[in-house]
C-alpha cells in the first residue's frame, strides 16, 4: 500500500503554500472570533502595561486588536498576504503598507493603531529587523512548527525577548492521527525543549473535545496546557 503524504512529508515551500490556500479559501475553522480566553485569563501574568508584544504566526488574531486596546504595541508576523488583508478589513483598521529596507518583509502599519505585522518568513526574522520585546503570546504558531524545526523556532523567540521578558505558550497533547497540524506535545518534554533556553511553570491544563481539530480528525479529546516561559540569563 502507498504511503499517504502527510504535511510533515511536505518541503517547507510546500507548506508555505498549504496555509497560503487556506487563508485564500477562507479555509480557518481554527480561528476565533473574539480574544482567546487563556491569553485573556494569563494576560496580567506575562503583560507589563503599555509593553511590546510579538505574536507569531498571527493570522488574522483579533487578539491584535485586543492587546492593541489594552494600550500595548503590538507587532504580527505572518506568511499569508490574504490573512493580513483579511485581519484589517474585518478589524476596519486603515493602514499603510510598505517594503523593509534591507530584509524582504513587506510592513502593514496601522495608521490609528499601534499594530505592525511583517508579512514573511518567521524564521528568517531577528531583532535587528523587528526589534526586541516584552512578551510573546503564542496560541498556534509553535504547535504548527514541525518538531524537527522546534529548537530554531526557540532561537528565534529567545532572540526577540528582552532580559525579564515572558512568553505565554499554548500547546496540545492528543492521542489519535492527525495529518496535519497542530503537533502534539507532552509537557514532559518541555524541559527538553525549552530548558537550555528557558525558565518554565505550567499556569493550566484541561481537557477539550470541541477544539477545531479535535473534531475533524474525530479525536477523543486534546488536552490544552498554557506555560509561562521566561528567558535564562
Amino acid at each position: 500500500m502507498e504511503k499517504k503524504t502527510t504535511f510533515r512529508d511536505l518541503s517547507e515551500e510546500e507548506k508555505k503554500n498549504y496555509w497560503h490556500k487556506r487563508w485564500q479559501n477562507r479555509d480557518f475553522t481554527f480561528h476565533l472570533p473574539e480574544a482567546h480566553p487563556d491569553m485573556v485569563k494569563h494576560k496580567d501574568k506575562f503583560l507589563k502595561p503599555k509593553c511590546r508584544v510579538f505574536l507569531p504566526f498571527c493570522g488574522k488574531a483579533v487578539d491584535l486588536k485586543y492587546l492593541a486596546d489594552d494600550g500595548h504595541d503590538v507587532v504580527g508576523c505572518e506568511v499569508s498576504n490574504s490573512a493580513v488583508l483579511q485581519f484589517f478589513e474585518e478589524q476596519s483598521i486603515k493602514f499603510e503598507r510598505s517594503q523593509h529596507a534591507t530584509a524582504p518583509y513587506e510592513i502593514f502599519k496601522a495608521i490609528d493603531e499601534k499594530i505592525t505585522i511583517y508579512k514573511g518568513d518567521f524564521f528568517a526574522l531577528d531583532s535587528s529587523i523587528i526589534g526586541k520585546f516584552d512578551a510573546v503570546w503564542d496560541r498556534g504558531a509553535f504547535v504548527a512548527t514541525d518538531p524537527s524545526r522546534r529548537q530554531e523556532y526557540i532561537d528565534v523567540i529567545y532572540g526577540f525577548l528582552n532580559t525579564g521578558g515572558k512568553y505565554l505558550l499554548q500547546t496540545f497533547q492528543y492521542e489519535g492521527n492527525v495529518s496535519a497540524t497542530p503537533f502534539s506535545t507532552s509537557p514532559l518534554e518541555f524541559g527538553d525543549i525549552f530548558g537550555q533556553k528557558f525558565n518554565f511553570s505550567i499556569l493550566q491544563t484541561y481537557e477539550d473535545t470541541e477544539l477545531s481539530f479535535v473534531k475533524k480528525y474525530n479525536l477523543p479529546v486534546a488536552s490544552v496546557t498554557v506555560t509561562l516561559l521566561q528567558p535564562r540569563i
